[in-house]
């Protein structure tokens, strides 16, 4: 009798699913950003970068508009916070419109009537769009950098989702966007600083969409270059993001010849006050 119950218990092991394979697998983050790509879809973002030293962090707020083929459009709001608790040195926030291949900054001291420069940036600013949008080196809307970031992490249940850690190269992430990459100033087509290494962490919800992206900079000597905590809610969320009335643009080259000084463009700072 008791030979039979250990013949029927070992059956029973024997077809009852592992604990492995009864858990629900993560789902795939780059599939679930592929199917965030629709038109007139979007999601919203927080974030605060800080340099290595720590000395100036830049917050941003912004709504990104999505397509079939990934961002379309961007309105970011961002301002500069110095470390300086006596004198609470806040600058004012700087906009910013990113469409229809062109970047619109919001300005004082513009003409009557005219509230944004707009500058093509297929034109005079040589980067990828997306590169305006947020401060993280690795582009959350690309798949293939995604994928390439994630390459070999493993998914960690936590409350609400999923939590992923790992690094990933410049040199790495360069080979699958190097267009997007190639502008990066801390120079991703030198083998030098190619070897540059970013350190992320990453929580998804329970369908494998990005929540929150922290990274970390590493130089080749190990100095921390920059730190970037970036938080996204309401994907899929209906958004449309139109560029600003013709007729509140000046060119960037028009307001050039005002009395005043303009940032540059090849070098944009969207926490500093235009």
């Amino acid at each position: 009798m008791r030979r039979w119950m250990v013949m029927a218990t070992a059956a029973l092991f024997a077809w009852a699913p592992s604990a492995a394979v009864a858990q629900t697998a993560a789902p795939d983050p780059v599939q679930a950003l592929k199917k965030q790509f629709r038109a007139e879809r979007g999601v919203d973002f927080t974030e605060i970068s800080r340099s290595g030293s720590g000395e100036v962090r830049v917050r941003r707020h912004g709504q990104v508009q999505l397509g079939t083929g990934g961002p379309l459009a961007a309105y970011i709001t961002g301002w500069n916070v110095h470390n300086d608790d006596r004198l609470n040195n806040v600058e004012p926030e700087a906009r910013l419109i990113v469409a229809d291949d062109t970047y619109y900054l919001a300005g004082e001291s513009l003409p009557e009537g005219k509230n944004w420069m707009g500058l093509k940036y297929g034109e005079k600013l040589k980067i990828e769009p997306e590169s305006l949008i947020t401060e993280q080196t690795i582009n959350v809307f690309d798949p293939a950098v995604l994928k390439v970031t994630m390459k070999g992490a493993t998914a960690k249940p936590v409350s609400g989702g999923f939590f992923y850690r790992g690094d990933v190269t410049y040199a790495e992430l360069s080979k699958v966007a190097k267009s997007y990459y190639a502008a990066d100033q801390e120079g991703v087509t030198s083998k030098k600083n190619a070897k540059i290494k970013i350190e992320w962490r990453l929580w998804t919800d329970g369908n494998g969409l990005i929540k929150r992206l922290t990274a970390k900079t590493i130089s080749v000597k190990g100095a921390v270059l920059e730190r970037v905590d970036t938080r996204y809610s309401d994907w899929g969320r209906w958004q449309i993001i139109p560029p600003p009335a013709a007729d509140e643009v000046i060119d960037w080259e028009d307001a050039q010849n005002l009395p005043r000084d303009l940032p540059d463009p090849n070098a944009i700072d969207l926490g500093a006050t235009p």
